[in-house]
């Protein structure tokens, strides 16, 4: 999951995405990946790999914890595309601004390396710094940092959302 790109879930991450500013010198997605589970089936043929039972997965700051995870590749193991499963998946990524925290749980966690895009199904909610989002269905566009939140395929459910207003780091102390 290149969490950052690859992660909003590479997370993945979800993740989310993913995007960014990290501890390290080296941006996540060039950092290695670490996976554990209760068990894994690779195809490298179909470029698929499965993991299930408790998975974890880490790439540099972000992480993602699901029931299930299935990972598409590329040629020379780039992701394509990661789905998470569980009660719920989980998902951490190292948000834009430094010090600040991303993360989602869902159902099910979508994400799709080349267009940098998280999809959150099922029960799902998404913080970002402070800001809450929670709905059946919610979408996060790393590149063009937008969320989207609606009704699951079914027509059913609403959206929440808290927005807190950003704090200015000139403002004086109130007495």
């Amino acid at each position: 999951m290149c969490w950052s790109r690859v992660g909003l879930v590479y997370v993945l991450a979800f993740g989310l995405a993913l995007l960014l500013a990290t501890a390290s010198a080296a941006e996540p997605e060039q950092q290695p990946i670490f996976i554990e589970s209760d068990s894994l089936k690779i195809d490298d043929a179909k470029g698929i790999s499965i993991y299930k039972g408790r998975v974890v997965f880490r790439q540099g700051p972000d992480s993602l914890k699901a029931d299930e995870l299935v990972i598409y590749t590329e040629q020379r193991q780039e992701v394509k595309k990661i789905i998470a499963t569980g009660k719920p998946a989980r998902f951490e990524h190292q948000a834009e601004l430094i010090g600040e925290r991303s993360w989602g749980e869902a159902e099910s966690i979508v994400y799709e390396a080349q267009t940098s895009r998280v999809v959150l199904n099922g029960e799902a909610r998404f913080q970002q710094g402070d800001n809450q989002f929670s709905g059946n269905r919610i979408e996060y566009d790393a590149d063009k940092k937008l969320v989207k939140a609606g009704k699951d395929d079914a027509g059913e459910g609403r959206v929440q959302i808290v927005i807190h207003p950003r704090k200015s780091s000139d403002e004086a102390p109130k007495q």
